[in-house]
């Protein structure tokens, strides 16, 4: 989705985008963030944080907030509706170039599903900026739509006669863009190879209706998203 487009979403943010923050059905953020290591002045950057719903949840937990993101009406109402949370600067800019402005200074750099472009170039620039602003030790917290999870949706679609497209690589069509869907061994290597180390992986789950599907006697498990704590190395 292109600067224009995202924000014409502002206005109807809430109905039309997939927010992590507030669709989760098993509490993984609160998990995850206290299983990162941080320090007592410990500093939060976004990385893609549309109306800023993780700096509203987790804000109050560092020092010092860093929120970019590169639709400025988007901004706008994330700026009014965290207006309570202090410490926070929030930024327009391009995510794979936000380096420039922020620098090297995440206690816990946060991605959620902002990696999903379905150009490999683009998904290294975004892989290269979110290690450039962790802090060596630091910690990223990572949010990526999983292939696993996709094929099992599709299953279910084959069922009442519907398909989901998909394209090789990972790349599949979730509505009206295609989205990079990640393995979980391939989350790991590109990790590894961006300078993370692993600490803990894991599925954040949400409800069969995102899929506008509902849930069926049968179903063991909820769709779901990868969620990943890794530190810089």
């Amino acid at each position: 989705m292109n600067k224009h487009q995202w924000n014409l979403h502002a206005d109807e943010f809430e109905d039309a985008i997939f927010d992590v923050t507030v669709d989760e059905a098993n509490n993984q953020l609160g998990r995850f963030v206290r299983a990162a290591q941080l320090p007592a002045n410990a500093v939060l950057v976004d990385l893609g944080c549309g109306l800023g719903s993780f700096v509203q949840k987790f804000g109050h937990r560092f020092r010092e907030v860093v929120a970019v993101d590169f639709a400025a009406q988007i901004i706008a109402r994330a700026k009014d509706r965290c207006a309570a949370q202090s410490g926070v600067t929030w930024l327009v800019a391009d995510i794979a170039g936000a380096f420039k402005a922020v620098g090297t200074r995440a206690d816990l750099a946060v991605c959620m599903n902002v990696i999903t472009s379905p150009s490999p170039a683009k998904r290294n620039a975004l892989w290269k900026c979110l290690a450039k602003v962790t802090k060596p030790r630091g910690y990223a917290l990572v949010v990526v739509p999983s292939l696993e999870s996709n094929r099992m949706v599709e299953r279910r679609y084959l069922q009442i006669n519907r398909r989901l497209a998909s394209k090789r690589n990972g790349v599949v069509r979730r509505e009206d863009s295609w989205q990079k869907h990640f393995e979980r061994a391939e989350l790991e290597a590109v990790l590894l190879h961006h300078g993370f180390r692993v600490k803990q992986l894991g599925r954040v789950a949400y409800s069969w209706s995102t899929e506008g599907l509902r849930r069926l006697r049968q179903d063991k498990t909820l769709p779901w998203d990868w969620i990943c704590l890794a530190q810089r190395v």
